[in-house]
């Protein structure tokens, strides 16, 4: 994550993505050792967050979420019309029915997904509202990546995560090579850098007001044979239309 230039904000943004990331709760002790923090300042800071419902105390130690980060959260959502038009376009393109499918947008090196619609096949991946996942792995990461210039790319992908799979990019001329592959074919294709069996195919699309999103389709790796992805492809090129002109 990027410093920011106020550090008592660096640092409550820390503890909250902490917190975000974290399944269980947590203590003022284990934040301050996992985030490297002293111990008096993150005492404060979580006494704060407390007061402005950011975070709530699970129990007489330990701290999880608090409500009012929903409140931000429906406030963000409230302001995506995107996210009614793809549900919405969704709807009209039968031959995408029994695929999973999710809208995305980037966030520094990771993409958030704003809508999904799991399918009722196990792909070992739940996409849901909200989850944030190192853009170099996933589908609709690397066709927004590949929308900008290397420079560009370079600048947002600061620090290389460790891949998920042996499926997985490993660097950043690798990268590199992949999204001018992206660039030249129209799509991009996660083929197990998520998950070993799972596909994932992507395709990145502008809003009206110039903002980059990006869509894709999953399905398993056994499904994934040339007619199937002609067929699916066919399909997201369709609804990148439709929400390009949203």
């Amino acid at each position: 994550m990027k410093h920011l230039a106020v550090p008592a904000l660096d640092k409550t943004v820390k503890i909250l993505d902490l917190l975000t990331e974290t399944p269980h709760p947590l203590s003022g002790a284990d934040i301050a050792r996992m985030l490297g923090l002293p111990r008096s300042s993150v005492h404060g800071l979580l006494q704060c967050l407390t007061d402005a419902g950011l975070l709530r105390k699970y129990d007489e130690r330990h701290f999880v979420l608090g409500a009012h980060v929903l409140y931000w959260a429906n406030g963000f959502m409230a302001r995506q019309d995107i996210v009614a038009e793809f549900q919405n376009a969704i709807s009209l393109i039968p031959e995408l029915d029994p695929y999973t499918l999710t809208l995305s947008m980037l966030k520094r090196d990771q993409v958030v997904y704003l809508a999904c619609r799991n399918s009722q096949a196990p792909l070992g991946v739940t996409f849901r509202i909200g989850m944030q996942l190192p853009a170099v792995f996933t589908a609709t990461g690397k066709a927004i990546l590949s929308r900008l210039t290397d420079e560009q790319v370079a600048a947002q992908i600061t620090d290389f995560p460790a891949p998920y799979t042996e499926n997985g990019v490993r660097d950043m001329p690798a990268l590199l090579a992949e999204l001018a592959q992206i660039r030249q074919q129209g799509f991009a294709l996660d083929n197990g850098q998520l998950r070993l069996g799972m596909f994932c195919f992507g395709i990145a699309f502008t809003d009206p007001g110039g903002q980059y999103y990006g869509i894709a389709a999953s399905l398993s790796e056994q499904e994934a044979d040339d007619a199937t992805r002609a067929h699916l492809l066919g399909g997201l090129q369709r609804l990148a239309k439709k929400l390009t002109a949203a």
